[in-house]
């Protein structure tokens, strides 16, 4: 058995936020927002099922899986 299927993450960037965490959600993953003009910190551990979406201004800048 597989996991989800990742979805190009590279292609997120400079996409709306909601339209980012629509494609990862349909692909399975739960999905963490990071706001970069807030400075949040994450947390180090690794889950396969998620993607973290680092944004500025409403637009993702990167895309990560774990």
């Amino acid at each position: 058995m597989q996991g989800p299927r990742v979805p190009p993450l590279a292609d997120l960037a400079g996409s709306r936020v909601d339209e980012a965490r629509s494609i990862c959600e349909a692909a399975g993953f739960e999905v963490q927002v990071v706001d970069r003009e807030h400075q949040e910190f994450v947390t180090l551990d690794h889950r396969p099922n998620r993607v973290r979406l680092y944004v500025r201004q409403g637009k993702v800048e990167e895309a990560k899986r774990g």
